[in-house]
């Protein structure tokens, strides 16, 4: 009931297609990046290290190992679509892969190119951008900010009006904007955990 409730604080947005707006990316193309990160999926707790790099000019990689060095899965993004290269044997999983890939796509604002990106406006939302992808809606909200470009604290997916999954972002300046630790969780039969900490580099 709670989660088929939650999109009923986006039904009354006032919403307007807007080309100049997006999201701004979680991945930098120039820089490898690294975060620590807690996995609890179908009754595997995972801790280790997640490394997102850019392999060229079309491919990403995310590549997690555990604190011992082992890598656990490989998923590779590539023209909008996510899938997995490698996964260990034990998880090697369909509901499991399949969780992987569908929250790591929408953590990581893989699957929102090129699709119809529309700009809300409420009073308890400050600024909301909605994206309809087929019967997939998804929600970011931020607080207002004079740009065309927003850093989400907030991601909401909905496949018609169930909710599937809940992200949050925490939003800090370092230097430049980042996103420095990021919460998923997924609802349905197949709970699913997800928290990223954000390794910055240091200037040693």
């Amino acid at each position: 009931m709670l989660n088929s409730c939650a999109i009923s604080k986006y039904k009354h947005l006032s919403c307007e297609n807007n080309a100049t707006t997006s999201v701004a990316p979680v991945i930098n193309p120039k820089t490898a990046e690294k975060y620590k990160v807690s996995i609890d999926v179908l009754k595997n707790h995972l801790t280790g290290l997640l490394i997102v790099k850019q392999t060229d000019s079309i491919t990403k990689h995310l590549v997690f190992v555990t604190e011992l060095g082992m890598k656990m899965f490989d998923l590779e993004a590539k023209n909008k679509e996510l899938k997995a290269v490698y996964v260990f044997e034990p998880l090697n999983k369909p509901l499991l892969i399949d969780a992987l890939v569908r929250n790591f796509s929408n953590i990581f604002l893989l699957n929102i190119d090129g699709l119809m990106v529309s700009e809300c406006h409420n009073k308890k939302l400050s600024r909301v951008i909605k994206v309809k992808n087929g019967k997939e809606t998804w929600y970011y909200s931020s607080p207002t900010e004079d740009s065309h470009s927003i850093y989400p604290r907030l991601q909401e997916t909905f496949h018609k009006n169930k909710r599937n999954s809940k992200i949050e972002y925490l939003v800090e300046k370092s230097g430049s904007w980042h996103y420095s630790k990021i919460t998923c969780k997924q609802y349905g039969l197949v709970k699913f955990y997800f928290e990223l900490n954000a390794i910055l580099p240091t200037n040693d």
